[in-house]
């Protein structure tokens, strides 16, 4: 057998040399590619990150919480606030209800009030035995209450002591009344201190007189428009009374409307809803001047207007003036003289 020979194994060979130095240079390039202090701060900032996460997401939950508090705050409130405005409609109403049951009690009362001075002046009348007179020259006299509601345009100059000389004339056919009024045919008063609802001139000789002679002056009377409309509306809606008799007294020449259409006006404003008979009577006097359609008209106007009324028309011609004014046959013509 041959024998072989051991060879001697150097351990710092070239090989060896070769691993020794490829190793060192691999740990030599991890400490250069890591930092020694780097693992544990990558690792600390994240947990601190994870940290203030989960804190976020708890003060998100705590917000979300005190959000739908709010909320259910904010609904209660809105409800609350649709309650209270039920609660105040429904007290408006209420009050509505009880201003208007104070508004309607007071009329009650004031038309009682009305009701029972009407019968106590009427059971003093068939108490004292006094009977008036009906009718005077064919004028009815019973009423207790007179109104003058006059036009004063430049037209009635010519016949303005004719107007005067009429007015006492009708004062006189009327000796126990309880009071007078005096307006132009726009409702505007003689006397301001005596205008307005429920006011009256008391009668007696010393303000008849004055009443003339206040009317002596035609511009006392002022804002005339030859349209009685409007005094007839604020004689009616100031001086009815139920239960007392009044009577208007127009005295004018023209009617600046239409007859047809202030005839229905006037028939509307004095219509008494009680009975439907007529709240007051309504007398014409017509002064005729100057002959021309417009007194023809104003004429016609008059007759029908007191047939309407239960009054009476008179046509009072002004000497020195051509012609008078005939209304027998149901409507008015001129003839000359």
């Amino acid at each position: 057998m041959k024998r072989y020979s051991r060879r001697n194994t150097d351990i710092f060979s070239l090989s060896f040399l070769d691993i020794i130095a490829c190793g060192f240079g691999a740990i030599v390039l991890l400490l250069l590619i890591v930092k020694p202090g780097d693992p544990g701060t990558a690792i600390f900032t994240e947990n601190d990150l994870l940290r203030n996460l989960f804190n976020l997401q708890d003060e998100m939950k705590t917000l979300e919480e005190d959000l739908s508090e709010s909320n259910d705050r904010v609904n209660s409130l809105k409800e609350s606030y649709i309650v209270s405005e039920r609660a105040e409609a429904k007290s408006l109403n209420k009050i509505d209800a009880v201003k208007k049951q104070q508004s309607a009690i007071q009329e009650v009362n004031s038309n009682l009030n009305i009701a029972e001075q009407s019968l106590t002046e009427e059971m003093k009348r068939i108490l004292e035995g006094n009977e008036r007179d009906q009718e005077v020259g064919g004028i009815p006299v019973d009423s207790e209450y007179i109104v003058f509601i006059i036009d004063s345009s430049e037209s009635m100059e010519p016949a303005w002591r004719y107007v005067l000389k009429e007015m006492k004339n009708i004062m006189d056919i009327h000796p126990a009344i309880k009071g007078i009024q005096v307006m132009n045919d726009q409702g505007v008063y003689l006397i301001s201190a005596y205008g307005g609802k429920g006011k009256w001139i008391p009668d007696s000789p010393d303000s008849r007189k004055r009443v003339l002679d206040m009317l002596k002056n035609r511009s006392n009377l002022r804002g005339s428009a030859s349209n009685p409309v409007k005094g007839i509306k604020s004689a009616i809606k100031n001086h009815f009374i139920p239960g007392r008799k009044v009577s208007l007294y127009l005295l004018g020449d023209d009617l600046n409307s239409d007859v047809d259409i202030t005839l229905d006006q006037i028939d509307r404003l004095n219509v008494n809803p009680a009975n439907g008979g007529k709240k007051v009577r309504i007398h014409g006097i017509v002064f005729s001047g100057l002959i021309s359609s417009r007194l023809l008209q104003y004429s016609n106007f008059i007759r029908h207007l007191s047939l309407r009324n239960e009054g009476t028309s008179l046509f009072i011609t002004i000497p020195g003036h051509s012609g008078f004014v005939d209304c027998a046959a149901g409507e008015c013509n001129f003839f000359n003289d």
